[in-house]
């Protein structure tokens, strides 16, 4: 006999900073995101995904009925999408399936998977992939569950343990490698390329540091008006960088622009003009890069990229190890509720064809009961239609319930059981 109820395997399939640095990561971004979602929804046994993509993560969730299959289905998936960097992508690939996979997403949600630990930035991250993948059609009642639960594991982390307290994105950690760097970043002038959400967060680390006015640049000059107004900066179009890059100390580049903004022929000519006598410190923490490689081989020129802010990462996750086995702890209790909602939701179609039998035969009695009462008011019919609704409510909300704890439960047979006994067709 087919099991009537539903099989769910969570898959993870992902890349991150942990095993790939940036031009990998770089290699295997989806840059159309709509036309990634209709090739995975075309992989083997797909029923529903999410992808999550950051400066320094690549992740695939995915539902579906055979999850090995699958597994292996998305990992060749995200190797091939990476081209030319396929075999070193399939070194890189990360996997979780169903416990480990729920596990790992409530890290991730927490800070735990990132680079500088704690960091509140991908909170939001997670869940605006979730919106994505929402917006796309993609997703389903079991990746719902999951990351509205993911985002709200995530909120108790950090409440609870003061995991992000100090400075947690990879904004604040650029910040502080360039203040490594140069010691005091007091009167120094300072370029900020970017004013989205990891730009601000360079902006507003970089104002708590720096007397001087921060210069901020964005292709939408409207929204870098905005920032430098808030942080006493000034903004600066796009057709007018070289007025401040001329005499710039820093540049942070945090852009989302799909090409180089800095490219070797604008910088080494940028220099053959520089009236400032320091050197040109770039720090670029975009994916994809917006600084080509080759200008750290001009003279008076230094440049960072993701990779180069590991042992700062380092550093902050040693300050706070307390913090993150209190969090672990948590996770652990909170992956454990997650499993038996999971399980507990697999017989939902279960649940909604009975409900659904159960309303059809209270409609067609009740047409035949008020038929039968002749000629009777609004208020009176109403009074019958609400007591009957009830008294059904009341009757099968325990056998709802009891589906739910058996499937929790993994008791299969007691679902086969209920379900011939009470002749659900699904």
């Amino acid at each position: 006999m087919q099991s009537s109820t539903k099989t769910v395997n969570i898959v993870n399939v992902r890349i991150s900073h942990k095993t790939a640095h940036v031009p990998l990561l770089e290699a295997a971004s989806f840059k159309d995101k709509p036309k990634a979602y209709k090739e995975i929804r075309s992989l083997e046994g797909v029923q529903e995904s999410v992808l999550i993509q950051t400066c320094n993560r690549i992740e695939l969730y995915l539902v579906s009925e055979d999850g090995f299959r699958t597994l292996k289905a998305a990992e060749e998936y995200l190797a091939s999408h990476a081209s030319n960097h396929s075999a070193e992508a399939r070194m890189a690939i990360e996997y979780s399936l169903n416990h480990n996979a729920l596990s790992h997403l409530l890290r991730v949600a927490s800070g735990l998977e990132s680079m500088v630990i704690g960091e509140d930035q991908i909170a939001n991250q997670v869940w605006n992939a979730y919106l994505e993948a929402e917006k796309a059609n993609a997703v389903g009642p079991v990746l719902s569950l999951l990351f509205n639960r993911a985002v709200s594991v995530g909120r108790r982390v950090r409440r609870e343990t003061g995991i992000n307290k100090g400075a947690v994105s990879v904004g604040s950690a650029a910040v502080e490698l360039a203040e490594n760097l140069l010691g005091s970043l007091n009167e120094k002038k300072i370029l900020v390329m970017g004013a989205g959400e990891t730009g601000t967060l360079v902006a507003k680390s970089m104002a708590r540091r720096c007397l001087s006015p921060i210069f901020i640049a964005n292709r939408t000059y409207e929204r870098a008006l905005r920032l430098a107004n808030e942080l006493c900066g000034k903004a600066v179009k796009f057709d007018k960088l070289n007025e401040v890059l001329v005499d710039a100390d820093i540049v942070f580049c945090s852009t989302s622009a799909p090409h180089y903004l800095l490219t070797n022929e604008i910088v080494s000519k940028l220099i053959m003009t520089r009236q400032n006598k320091n050197d040109l410190l770039v720090i670029d923490i975009s994916n994809p890069r917006n600084v080509e490689e080759a200008i750290k081989e001009l003279p008076h020129v230094k440049l960072f990229n993701i990779d180069d802010l590991t042992s700062i990462a380092e550093r902050n996750k040693q300050e706070r190890q307390k913090s993150v086995n209190e969090a672990f702890k948590i996770v652990d209790d909170e992956v454990c509720v997650l499993e038996n909602a999971v399980r507990a939701d697999s017989v939902r179609e279960i649940v909604s064809e009975l409900l659904s039998q159960i309303e059809k035969s209270r409609q067609r009695e009740l047409a035949k009961a008020l038929n039968m009462m002749g000629e009777l008011d609004e208020r009176q019919r109403k009074i019958v239609r609400d007591l009957t609704s009830i008294m059904l409510k009341q009757m099968f909300l325990p056998v709802v319930e009891n589906f739910r704890q058996a499937a929790a439960n993994n008791e299969t047979e007691l679902i086969e059981a209920a379900t011939k006994l009470l002749e659900i067709k699904c």
